[in-house]
């Protein structure tokens, strides 16, 4: 048997947000955003889950205008 550890990344933001991915059943993730009195979570397949990367890195990929 392989011993696979699973991927979980969390992120608490300067304005105290928790945002939590774990994979998720093929490939997936779960993604779960948590503030005060708020928390709200959802399922992304594998497709949208790159949307989504590929989305972040297009606004990293930006300059910063100082």
């Amino acid at each position: 048997m392989t011993n696979v550890k699973e991927i979980e990344v969390d992120v608490k933001t300067e304005h105290g947000t928790r945002v939590s991915i774990h994979e998720w059943d093929d490939g997936g993730a779960w993604m779960h955003l948590q503030a005060h009195s708020a928390s709200m979570s959802c399922v992304l397949t594998r497709a949208e889950a790159e949307q989504l990367v590929t989305g972040l890195q297009a606004l990293l990929a930006r300059e910063v205008a100082t």
